[in-house]
């Protein structure tokens, strides 16, 4: 027997309307910057630490190497990021955020906090961070 909640009989149906109704939130602000939802999710990534491999930042932003390669050609040609080589091995090459990415990031993070503000006046505070720790206990749930 299927449930639907709120019109999605699958938790991923749910899941995916749930973010796609999010990033539209963020879409002005990502657009302004000239900005997609992947690129943002790899900027918040470097926002937290200097000297990440691609491979890293790839998994932390949960995207196919090539696709964060390719997303990371792009922000390095604005200026967002850079790539350094790491010092104990020069073959590795270490990416961090600029300080020019690092004020897209606080710019792009405000319009976030309101969003997220928003949210929580909309659903109450105490449904807000039970929202976030289902959320994370999701994300983190092995098979």
């Amino acid at each position: 027997m299927t449930t639907i909640v709120s019109g999605y009989s699958t938790l991923h149906g749910a899941l995916r309307a749930a973010e796609r109704r999010w990033l539209q939130r963020l879409d002005d602000a990502l657009c302004a910057k000239q900005l997609s939802a992947d690129q943002w999710t790899m900027l918040c990534n470097l926002s937290t630490e200097v000297g990440v491999t691609m491979t890293e930042l790839a998994s932390r932003s949960q995207l196919p190497p090539s696709s964060a390669t390719r997303h990371a050609d792009y922000l390095a040609e604005r200026g967002l990021i850079f790539r350094v080589a790491a010092e104990e091995d020069r073959r590795r090459i270490l990416i961090g955020l600029s300080h020019l990415g690092a004020e897209l990031v606080t710019a792009v993070r405000t319009e976030e906090i309101r969003a997220e503000q928003a949210l929580q006046s909309r659903i109450g505070a105490r449904r807000y961070a039970e929202l976030l720790r289902l959320l994370d206990q999701v994300a983190n749930s092995g098979d």
